[in-house]
């Protein structure tokens, strides 16, 4: 009875049909009654545990696993995959992280990266599917090569969409699947060319027809898979501001199956709309009922921050901390609900909105170290109050990974020069350098590394460190020889070692059409502006000035203006000096002698005839008597009293 058993059950095994349910379930059934008698035997244990996991009991095949001797080790593939199916997470990342790169296989890899890509680590996923699977070293092939670089392809739209899009055109057209060709779409949308997203939009939608009539599906299956496609296209429609083609489709959507699809089309068409409704309350009602657990961590945290936005909007500060309070609630690993809160107290807070924006900020820090955004917005929070000792201290405080990027760097060095310590911004390009040289495991680290070193070696430079400066740039000469660096070499390396300097001053290129070149020339063409001489006039030595352009003004003339009559000669004068203004007698008489020019100004005849040099000068003394006292003259009474009061006035 028992070799009958054995007999079927190794026929089932290794037939064509051991994927078929009834089959499956024959097979389970024979293992029971055979690990009753023999608990022992290794072979039907995995025949049951394999033909338990196809008919998704995973927690029985974990319950069966776990009572194997050394099963960490036997059945660590299979483990993996349970709890991977059962999204427990943790206890699949502690498999993963006990199970050496040698004991696993290509499916423990696969399953692997799958479960990065589910934790939102897509580059490290990419890195994985690329190393085991997609080099050339692996030979990947068949059904599984299918799914692989379209897992692939989806790893890389999230973390590096050019890199997918250059993938695809290293790939050769019959090898495109429907998964692989909406990945793509997916990386072209995000590196913003929208009309070759369209076309291969355009052409997953064809594979997937092809693809499900070929399997012999119908229809209706054919417009569930398309549906992640129209949401694709109604949302280039709306990127390229076709808003009718983009309503159009996400009404449609409005129904779907999938929660998730129908919760992103409604959120997406609320903001195509939201100035004909009350977008706050809807905004609100469509983002609540997202499917959250469903999301990917990109789209979890997109529609987190929307979420928080929207409730922290147009609310009071009572309001806005009573909201903040319940996202703290909903959302207790996300920084999102901290950053809205101090985004509002920071705009609307009055004066001291942003010292209250800071104190949030500081206590999530507190709470939640990892907190990356929070830190960076705390940096630039105290940066626009000038206070930068607090800026670099958060900047400091982001991580290794995050502290020597680049653009930190940048910012941490810009303030420590601000500050006068120099030093301190040495040592920061220092670690900088030393993280992208041994530690980084980015494709770019050798051209990061470079760029750090040459920003490294002039500041080197500047604080008097010329040997330290001229080993920077030996270095980067060595690694690039570009001129600038071999320049840097001779001018640093001349302070203290000319044998050096010589050495590298015989490897910068010759200056053979200096020969042909007119000195004298050349030195004129120094002592004069650019602006003011023209090339082929410097070379000769000769100045050319521009000649400016005189602006042409339009004629104006009085309104009253008649060309027939002769224009008053007296129409600069103001009408009080004008000769025919009537005026007082005694006036007229006052200004009798007076004289007048064509522009208004008085004239004294005698300054005048007394500058008059045409005439020859005459002697003076000739013809003159000599001056003769004026006699005093006798005042009567009454003029004595008169003379006295004007004294006194």
């Amino acid at each position: 009875m028992a070799a009958e058993q054995l007999a079927e059950l190794h026929k089932l095994v290794t037939g064509d049909n051991h994927d078929d349910p009834e089959a499956l379930d024959r097979i389970i059934e024979l293992t029971g009654q055979f690990l009753k008698g023999d608990a022992k035997e290794g072979e039907i244990t995995k025949c049951r545990i394999v033909a338990l996991i196809m008919k998704e009991k995973y927690k029985e095949a974990i319950a069966l696993i776990v009572k194997e001797p050394n099963f960490e080790k036997t059945y660590a593939f299979e483990l993996l995959y349970c709890h991977y199916q059962l999204k427990q997470n943790e206890k699949a990342m502690k498999i993963v992280s006990n199970t050496s790169d040698r004991s696993k296989n290509k499916g423990f890899w696969h399953v692997q990266a799958q479960l990065f890509r589910r934790l939102g680590k897509c580059q490290e996923a990419a890195e994985i599917y690329e190393k085991q699977f997609i080099s050339k070293k692996a030979r990947m092939s068949g059904d599984d090569a299918t799914e692989i670089r379209a897992n692939y392809t989806a790893c890389l739209a999230e973390s590096n969409a050019t890199k997918a899009v250059k993938f695809s055109e290293s790939l050769e057209q019959k090898l495109w699947s429907f998964a692989l060709a909406h990945n793509l779409a997916a990386s072209f949308v995000e590196v913003g060319r929208l009309t070759r997203a369209a076309e291969v939009a355009k052409q997953a939608e064809e594979l997937c027809k092809k693809e499900i009539e070929e399997e012999g599906g119908d229809e209706k299956e054919v417009e569930a898979e398309l549906e992640g496609i129209r949401m694709m296209q109604a949302y280039v429609h709306q990127k390229e501001g076709k808003a009718e083609e983009a309503e159009k489709l996400y009404k449609d959507l409005l129904g779907s199956s999938d929660s998730v699809i129908a919760a992103c089309a409604r959120i997406n068409l609320i903001h195509l709309k939201q100035g004909e409704t009350d977008s706050c309350q809807d905004w609100a009602r469509a983002i609540g009922n997202a499917p959250f657990s469903k999301l990917s961590k990109v789209q979890k945290s997109a529609a987190q921050l929307n979420h928080c936005l929207v409730l922290m909007k147009g609310k009071r500060a009572k309001e806005q901390k009573q909201t903040f309070e319940q996202l703290k609630r909903k959302f207790p690993k996300s920084e999102y609900p901290a950053l809205c809160y101090a985004s509002a107290l920071f705009k609307d807070g009055g004066k001291d909105g942003p010292s209250r924006a800071g104190e949030i900020l500081s206590e999530w820090l507190s709470d939640h170290p990892p907190a990356t955004e929070c830190r960076i917005a705390l940096a630039t929070l105290h940066l626009t109050q000038r206070n930068i000792p607090s800026a670099l201290q958060a900047l400091q405080n982001l991580g290794s990974e995050l502290t020597h990027q680049p653009a930190v760097v940048g910012t941490c060095v810009r303030l420590l020069r601000k500050t006068g310590k120099l030093e301190e911004a040495g040592k920061c390009l220092d670690a900088a350098i030393a993280f992208w040289k041994e530690e980084s495991k980015d494709a770019n680290s050798d051209e990061v590394a470079s760029e750090l070193r040459a920003a490294s070696a002039e500041l080197k430079a500047r604080l008097g460190d010329y040997k330290a400066a001229a080993e920077a740039y030996e270095h980067l000469a060595k690694a690039t020889g570009e001129v600038p660096h071999l320049c840097g070499v001779v001018a640093n390396a001349a302070s203290f070692d000319l044998t050096m300097a010589e050495k590298y001053a015989k490897k910068l290129p010759q200056l053979e059409e200096l020969e042909e070149l007119d000195l004298d020339a050349l030195e004129a063409l120094g002592a004069t502006s650019t602006s003011q001489m023209d090339v082929e006039g410097a070379a000769e030595g000769k100045e050319q000035k521009t000649k400016k352009k005189k602006r042409k003004r339009k004629k104006r003339l009085p309104k009253d203006y008649d060309p027939n009559e002769t224009p008053d000669p007296e129409r600069w004068l103001p009408k009080w000096e004008r000769s025919y203004n009537k005026r007082s007698r005694g006036s007229r008489r006052r200004n009798k002698n007076q004289m007048r020019g064509p522009q208004g100004g008085k004239i004294n005849a005698d300054l005048v005839a007394s500058l008059d040099k045409s005439k020859p000068e005459e002697d003076k003394d000739e013809g003159k008597k000599p001056p003769v006292a004026p006699k005093a003259q006798k005042l009567s009474s009454r003029e004595r009293r008169r003379m006295k009061k004007k004294k006194r006035r």
